[in-house]
C-alpha cells in the first residue's frame, strides 16, 4: 500500500463515511397482468427487476415465506404461466385467502411484479416446538420466541422469535448456530404450530488469539487492548471466554486504533480467522499489516474567520516533529469544534487532511468551515410522563437567548444522565424560522426510579441483619398519589438484627429555593449492641443538612444534628466506663468541604477524593466538644484493569472537661485496621475493653485484580494508631497488618468485601492474631 491510499485508508477509518440517498416516487398500479405470446416483430419481453408484496388486512405471512412459495423470481421475464402456477402454490401453501399480481413499469422493459396478497384469517397459534436443541433448553427457546399460544398467528412475530433465538446461541458461544422455522397448515379447528429447527453447529470456546505480522508490538500487548479473551481458569465461569463476533469487530478496530495511535499510518488486521481445534474450542488468528511509522511534519489550521491561531494552536495535540497518532487527531478536530461550538458556531466542521511530507512523514491539515453563529431561542423537552419539566430544565446550562453553546449542550446532558432517571437523553440544535436562532429540543426515555430491597445480610461487625430498604429517587410529595415526578429524594430503611436495630428516614429536595441547594431532612433510630461487651448505645433524633456545589469537584455540607443517646453499662464494667452511664442530649453543628473527582462511586479506578470538615457541639444540651476531621483518597488506574488505592485520614476531638466515649475515636475492622477486632485499637481499661481515644491517624494501600466478571482479589496493607490525647500525632502505639481479600460486585454495584488481615505490629494492648472480616456495601 503506498502512502497516499494508505493515509486515505487511515482517514476513513479514523472519520468514517455516512451516506444516505432517499428516492420517492409516485405510481399507480396496471391493470392485472395479461401477456400474450411473442411474435416476430412483438415488442421485446418484460424482465422482472423487483418483486414487491402487498397486503389485503394484515400482514401475518412474512414477504421471504410468500416469495419462497413462487417460482417466478427477480430477473425472470413477465410470464402468465409461471403465474398462474404461482397463484395455485400460494394458494396450497395454506397462506393466502387471495391472490393477484399486477406490474409497473420501471423504464425500459423493466417491471416490478406486485403480490397483493389477503393472507388466510382466522389461523390460531396452537403451539410452538422445537427441534435440533441440546445446548439451550426447550423451554428457553420457547420463552425467547414470546409467541402466544392461543392468540392470532403473526408470521413478523415468528421471524423475530427466529433472530431472537439464533442471537441467544451467539451469546452462549455458539456463532455457527442457525434456526429456521415451519408453520404447519391449520389443523380443522384452526390451530397451526410453529417449529423451530436448530443447527447448532460448533461451539465457539476461544482456546487462544494467536497473532500474525506482529513485529512492533507484542502479542500480549495486543490481546490487552481486545475485549475478546480466552477461556482460562480465571474467566471460567465468564462468558467473555466465548466468541462474539460483534466483540471480534470492535476489537479490530481497537487493534488498527492502537497502531495508529503510534504512527503506523498503513497498519491494518487483515485477516482474522477462527480455526477450529474441536467440536467445543476454536483458536482466533488474526494477522497484521504494521506498514511503517510516520511522523508529523507540519501542522495547520485553515478558515480561521472568527478565531485566531492563537486561540487553537497551544492546545493541540498533533505538532509537527512528533509522533503521528490517530486519536490525537481526533482529539484536536472536537478541540477546535469545541472553540467554535462555545461562541454558538454549533455547525462549525472541521475536516482533516493528512499529505506526503516526505518518506515516513506527513502533514496535517485542519480545514475550517465556521458556519453561522446561533443563539438558543426555545428549549423544548419531550418524552417526560413522570418527570416534570422543571426537573429537566434546571439541568440545561444553555438559557434562552445566551449563545447556543455545544460544550454546556454536552455537559448539560451528562448531568440529566447522571441524574439516573432516564435511560436515554438525546439533545439536537434544530433550526427555526428565525434567522440566526436554534432551538434545542430533548428527548428523554424515562426508566423506573424506584426500589424496594429486603433481605438479610451479614458482617464482622454487626452479625446477623435482616432489612427493608425504600428508595425513590425521582419522589414528588406533591404529586398524589403517584408520588413522583418533582426530582426529589426520598429513602425510608429499617434494619432489625441481633447486634443492632436501625431506622432511618430521609427526604431530599436537591433545588431548594430553586437555587443549586440541597436540603435533606432527616430522623434516626438506632440501636447498637456490638460497640461493646459492656455496654449498649442507642440514639435518636433528626438532621438538616444542606449541600451545596461550589465547583464540577467541589462541594461544601453543612449540618445541624440534634440527638439523644442512651449509653446503657453493664455493673461488670470498669469503673472508668461507669462513669459514661446516662443519658444526653447532644446539639451539633458540622461543616465539610469535599473535592471528589473519582470515576465511580461503586469502584473508583482513578481519581481522589478529599474532605476537610469541623463539627461544634457546645449548641446547648448536654455535650461541649469539637473536632476536626481530615481524609483523602487517591485511585490510580493500572494495565490488566488493576487499580491501586491509598486512604488515609487524620481525625481529633477535644472540647471541656471528659470527652464522652461516643465522640471518641476508636480503629479497628472491616473499615480501617482488617487485621484487628473492630474498636480494638486504642486506649483500654483495666479489664481490656478498649475506651477509645481523643485522637486518630490511619492510612492504607489497597492493589486489586479482575479475576472473572464482578470478582476481584485485593492485597492490602493497613496502618494506624489511637492516641489519648487530643492532636496527638505520636505513633508509640503504632498498629499495622497485611492481607488478602476479595471483592464480589453482584448486588447491584455494591460489593462484598471479604478480608483477611494479619498483624505486623501490635501495641501491647493488641493481640497479634490474624482477623476475617466481611461487609456487605461500600464506602462513599
Amino acid at each position: 500500500m503506498n502512502l497516499r491510499s494508505g493515509i486515505f485508508a487511515a482517514t476513513h477509518h479514523l472519520l468514517g463515511t455516512l451516506c444516505a440517498v432517499s428516492v420517492a416516487a409516485t405510481v399507480s398500479l396496471t391493470a392485472p397482468v395479461t401477456v400474450s405470446a411473442q411474435e416476430p416483430g412483438a415488442p421485446a419481453a418484460k424482465i422482472i427487476r423487483d418483486i414487491d408484496v402487498e397486503y389485503i388486512g394484515g400482514s401475518t405471512v412474512a414477504k421471504d415465506r410468500v416469495l419462497s412459495n413462487m417460482s417466478t423470481k427477480i430477473g425472470d421475464e413477465l410470464s402468465p404461466a409461471k403465474l398462474d402456477d404461482d397463484i395455485a402454490s400460494l394458494y396450497a401453501s395454506g397462506i393466502a385467502d387471495n391472490v393477484k399480481f399486477f406490474s409497473e413499469p420501471m423504464g425500459g422493459n423493466d417491471v416490478r411484479l406486485i403480490v397483493q396478497l389477503q393472507t388466510r384469517s382466522g389461523s390460531v397459534l396452537g403451539s410452538v416446538s422445537v427441534r435440533g436443541n441440546s445446548a439451550v433448553t426447550t423451554e428457553k427457546i420457547i420463552s425467547t420466541a414470546d409467541l402466544t399460544v392461543g392468540g392470532a398467528l403473526d408470521e413478523a412475530a415468528v421471524q423475530t422469535g427466529r433472530a431472537d433465538i439464533q442471537e441467544i446461541y451467539r451469546k452462549r458461544g455458539f456463532p455457527e448456530a442457525t434456526v429456521s422455522y415451519n408453520i404447519t397448515a391449520p389443523n380443522t379447528e384452526g390451530y397451526s404450530t410453529v417449529i423451530y429447527s436448530v443447527d447448532e453447529g460448533g461451539r465457539g470456546k476461544l482456546r487462544k488469539v494467536e497473532f500474525v505480522g506482529n513485529t512492533v508490538f507484542k502479542s500480549r500487548e495486543l490481546r490487552d487492548q481486545m475485549e475478546q479473551k480466552e477461556k482460562s481458569l480465571w474467566n471460567v465461569f465468564s462468558k467473555k471466554g466465548r466468541i462474539d463476533e460483534d466483540t471480534i469487530e470492535d476489537d479490530i478496530r481497537r487493534i488498527e486504533d492502537h497502531y495508529q495511535n503510534h504512527g503506523y499510518l498503513n497498519a491494518r488486521v487483515e485477516n482474522a480467522s477462527r480455526v477450529r481445534v474441536d467440536d467445543e474450542k476454536v483458536d482466533l488468528v488474526i494477522t497484521i499489516f504494521e506498514g511503517d511509522q510516520y511522523n508529523v511534519g507540519s501542522v495547520q489550521v485553515n478558515g480561521l474567520r472568527r478565531l485566531t491561531l492563537d486561540d487553537i494552536g497551544p492546545y493541540l495535540k498533533l505538532n509537527g516533529g512528533e509522533t503521528y497518532s490517530g486519536q490525537n487527531l481526533k482529539d484536536d478536530i472536537k478541540l477546535i469544534q469545541d472553540e467554535y461550538g462555545t461562541r454558538g458556531y454549533v455547525d462549525a466542521r472541521v475536516v482533516p487532511n493528512l499529505t506526503a511530507a516526505g518518506p515516513n512523514q506527513v502533514n496535517v491539515s485542519y480545514d475550517v468551515t465556521e458556519g453561522e453563529q446561533f443563539m438558543l431561542g426555545r428549549v423544548n423537552i419531550d418524552g417526560n410522563r413522570k418527570s416534570e419539566d422543571d426537573v429537566i430544565r434546571r439541568e440545561i446550562l444553555n438559557k434562552p437567548g445566551e449563545l447556543l453553546d455545544s460544550k454546556k449542550m454536552d455537559a448539560s446532558r451528562s448531568r440529566l444522565m447522571n441524574m439516573n432517571y432516564f435511560e436515554t437523553v438525546d439533545m439536537l440544535p434544530t433550526d427555526t424560522l428565525t434567522p440566526g436562532v436554534k432551538d434545542i429540543n430533548i428527548t428523554v426515555q424515562e426508566k423506573p426510579t424506584g426500589t424496594v430491597n429486603f433481605g438479610a445480610g451479614f458482617s464482622s461487625i454487626d452479625d446477623l441483619v435482616g432489612f427493608v430498604d425504600v428508595t425513590q429517587s425521582n419522589f414528588g410529595l406533591r404529586n398524589w398519589p403517584s408520588l413522583t415526578g418533582s426530582g426529589q429524594r426520598f429513602r425510608a430503611s429499617l434494619k432489625y438484627g441481633t447486634e443492632r436495630r436501625d431506622f432511618i428516614m430521609s427526604l431530599t429536595e436537591p433545588w431548594f429555593l430553586d437555587q443549586r441547594l440541597a436540603l435533606t431532612g432527616e430522623v434516626f433510630y438506632r440501636d447498637q449492641f456490638f460497640l461493646s461487651d459492656y455496654y449498649d448505645q442507642t440514639n435518636y433524633g433528626g438532621a438538616i443538612r444542606f449541600r451545596k456545589p461550589i465547583t464540577d469537584f467541589v462541594y461544601a455540607a453543612l449540618e445541624y444534628r440534634a440527638q439523644s443517646v442512651s449509653i446503657d453499662v453493664d455493673r461488670s464494667a470498669s469503673e472508668i466506663l461507669q462513669q459514661e452511664d446516662g443519658d444526653f442530649f447532644q446539639s451539633t453543628l458540622g461543616l465539610d468541604f469535599v473535592y471528589d473527582d473519582r470515576d465511580s462511586v461503586f469502584l473508583p479506578r482513578r481519581g481522589r477524593k478529599v474532605s476537610i470538615g469541623g463539627d461544634y457541639s457546645g449548641l446547648g444540651g448536654d455535650v461541649d466538644t469539637y473536632g476536626l476531621s481530615i481524609s483523602g483518597a487517591q485511585f490510580f488506574s493500572l494495565p490488566m484493569d488493576t487499580i491501586l488505592s491509598i486512604n488515609g485520614g487524620f481525625d481529633g476531638v477535644d472540647g471541656s472537661g471528659n470527652v464522652p466515649i461516643f465522640e471518641r475515636e476508636f480503629l479497628g475492622g472491616a473499615n480501617d485496621l482488617r487485621g484487628f477486632r473492630y474498636r480494638d485499637v486504642g486506649p483500654k481499661d483495666e479489664l481490656g475493653e478498649p475506651i477509645g481515644g481523643n485522637s486518630a491517624l490511619h492510612a492504607t494501600v489497597e492493589y486489586t485484580v479482575p479475576v472473572i466478571t464482578k470478582v476481584r482479589l485485593a492485597t492490602f496493607y493497613d496502618m494506624g494508631v489511637v492516641n489519648r490525647d487530643s492532636w496527638d500525632f505520636g505513633t508509640s502505639n503504632y498498629n499495622s497488618n497485611y492481607g488478602i481479600g476479595v471483592r464480589l460486585f453482584i448486588l447491584g454495584g455494591a460489593p462484598i468485601r471479604l478480608d483477611y488481615g494479619i498483624p505486623l505490629e501490635a501495641d501491647s494492648e493488641n493481640d497479634s492474631s490474624g482477623r476475617f472480616n466481611f461487609t456487605l456495601g461500600y464506602r462513599f
